[in-house]
């Protein structure tokens, strides 16, 4: 059966948004090093830049007294990557990270961690549905930074404790062989809450720069990188632009 060049484009892009949403890069997996806090520490960023952006632009709105009609869509498109990309991340440590650890390091108590995942998950539901709507009002928007600045407090404490978890008592216990083959697995679950590539692809990258987006972006295609997201893909996530670093 043959397969159209477009079909297997989307294959490797869904592939390589899949490899993003996981904890580490393959590119860095070689020996037995720091592999999974760096990658924690990438995705880590990618998820906590757009709290304080999305608290900075409300604040701009509320300081005005009115809503920034002419950008609401692209900020609409921000915030609902955001949490697309904090559900799949999370997603991907309960089904598939958070198991491997509990099944590799006898005793260990992750319990913790995942209480945070719960506690966030509604908060973040909350902020979707209070976007997501045709005319905001100010009245929303306050809503809307206050579930914003309660996700940033419970997500640096979060963050923060995931990322020493990780890096002192779980890493140090996984080989590098090990390390890839859970990427694998992450990988391909990533693909499944990786739509729309359009818009989750660039809100990865450009939430990142400087050395970050480099080594973010190590394992993927150059043309993806370089040619389709930012130029055949720009109509699709350009209203996002007032607030990535593209």
């Amino acid at each position: 059966m043959k397969i159209s060049r477009r079909k297997m484009l989307f294959q490797s892009v869904y592939l390589t948004i899949g490899s993003l949403f996981v904890p580490f890069s393959t590119s860095i997996a070689s020996g037995k090093g720091k592999h999974l806090s760096k990658g924690l520490d990438l995705i880590h960023k990618v998820l906590s830049r757009p709290l304080d952006v999305g608290l900075s632009h409300i604040d701009k709105c509320l300081s005005l007294n009115k809503i920034d009609i002419q950008n609401h869509d692209g900020f609409k498109d921000y915030i609902n990557s955001l949490v697309t990309v904090f559900f799949g991340h999370h997603h991907g440590e309960d089904e598939i990270l958070f198991p491997t650890f509990e099944d590799k390091i006898k005793n260990s108590d992750l319990s913790k961690l995942k209480k945070q995942h719960k506690e966030l998950h509604p908060l973040t539901e909350q902020i979707k549905n209070k976007i997501n709507v045709e005319n905001p009002t100010l009245g929303e928007y306050r809503e809307i930074r206050s579930l914003l600045k309660e996700t940033k407090s419970l997500w640096v404490i979060h963050r923060n404790e995931e990322e020493e978890t990780v890096e002192l008592n779980l890493e140090p216990m996984l080989s590098s062989k090990e390390q890839i083959e859970l990427n694998e697995k992450l990988s391909k679950h990533g693909q499944s809450i990786s739509e729309p590539a359009t818009l989750i692809l660039p809100f990865l990258i450009y939430n990142l720069e400087g050395n970050d987006r480099h080594e973010f972006t190590s394992d993927m295609p150059w043309v993806l990188k370089n040619f389709i997201v930012p130029t055949i893909w720009k109509s699709k996530w350009e209203k996002m632009k007032p607030f990535l670093l593209a």
